[in-house]
């Protein structure tokens, strides 16, 4: 099995620049490091998830799905409500 190597400490980046490169273009992310710790993590802009607001997902969503697609039981509600007289109350 080939492992690629992921982690470089910051003083190894400038001297590994290119092989850096290699594994991003790659499509793997890079973590630079310091001592044990991550300080930074490098990741092919194809691999980043642009922020969406919620309208902005919703639209998306009702692009990709219709109403008319999907299947469900009709009844798939009739039980969710609770229709009992509950607890009763002291005032």
């Amino acid at each position: 099995m080939n492992m690629i190597k992921q982690d470089y400490a910051i003083s190894q980046v400038p001297k590994n620049w290119p092989d850096i490169l290699t594994i991003i273009e790659a499509g793997y992310p890079v973590k630079l490091m310091q001592g044990n710790q991550t300080i930074a993590t490098l990741v092919p802009n194809n691999k980043i998830q642009k922020k969406q607001n919620f309208w902005q997902a919703l639209q998306i969503f009702r692009q990709q799905f219709s109403p008319e697609d999907l299947k469900f039981d009709e009844d798939i509600f009739k039980d969710v409500r609770d229709r009992s007289i509950g607890r009763e109350v002291f005032l």
